[in-house]
């Protein structure tokens, strides 16, 4: 992102918090991206999982690690220039805490690959079918709150009340998530009380995806502030 992109000594405050903020918000669209895509990633690492696919998994994994490896480096690049160009921005803190939290959101995704990955490597048989059907709802709800929070980004400035109407939408999403989870750790327990290393690494699993959804849910508030103040 190059550095001439804001010119100090050109046109009024007004302008250059303009221009920064559409080169942030362009940042940050991508970002999602990447966070959704490596949730893609890992619904498909646990079909692997669950039919058996070992080498599968692990091709995956690499590439759900290389994913959240992006996201970091482009959170540090975009943390980089927010500090930069902060004297042209009323939301810098703001912008600092959504970037912070994408990071924090693929970094989830990644550590709930890697359980993925011990399973499979201790050779590891099929979910039940009840628990499998858990953990893809919340996977699929994982990807609809990272699109309903772009659906957002897109709007601030724009659409207020759409904003408003999509910030309902990821609240609904997030308890969803909530509602799965508690469930998945009564059907994790009956399951697998005899096998405690499983039960360790499954429990781990779901409590990673469930802070996600409270990150995203997270983004989404200061999306929404964001809008109320513009």
């Amino acid at each position: 992102m190059a550095e001439e992109a804001i010119r100090f000594d050109e046109g009024g405050m007004g302008e250059r918090e303009s221009i920064a903020e559409s080169q942030i918000m362009e940042q940050l669209m991508a970002m999602m991206r990447n966070v959704a895509d490596e949730y893609r990633e890992l619904l498909y690492m646990f079909k692997d999982l669950d039919e058996g696919k070992s080498v599968a998994v692990e091709r995956r994994y690499k590439k759900i690690r290389s994913v959240k490896d992006s996201v970091e480096e482009a959170g540090i690049k975009l943390m980089e220039y927010v500090i930069r160009v902060s004297p042209a921005l009323t939301f810098k803190d703001v912008y600092v805490t959504i970037i912070q939290d994408l990071v924090r959101a693929a970094e989830h995704g990644e550590a709930a690959a890697y359980r993925n990955l011990l399973l499979s490597n201790k050779e590891f048989e099929r979910l039940p079918d009840t628990l499998y059907a858990i953990l893809d709802a919340i996977l699929r709800k994982l990807i609809e709150m990272v699109e309903t929070n772009s659906e957002m980004l897109m709007k601030v400035g724009t659409n207020h009340k759409q904003v408003g109407e999509l910030y309902l939408k990821l609240m609904k999403e997030e308890n969803s998530v909530d509602e799965l989870y508690r469930e998945s750790g009564l059907k994790t327990i009956k399951n697998y009380s005899n096998d405690v290393g499983t039960l360790i690494l499954i429990k781990e699993l779901f409590d990673k995806l469930e802070d996600a959804a409270d990150i995203l849910k997270r983004v989404g508030t200061y999306i929404r502030y964001i809008s109320l103040h513009r």
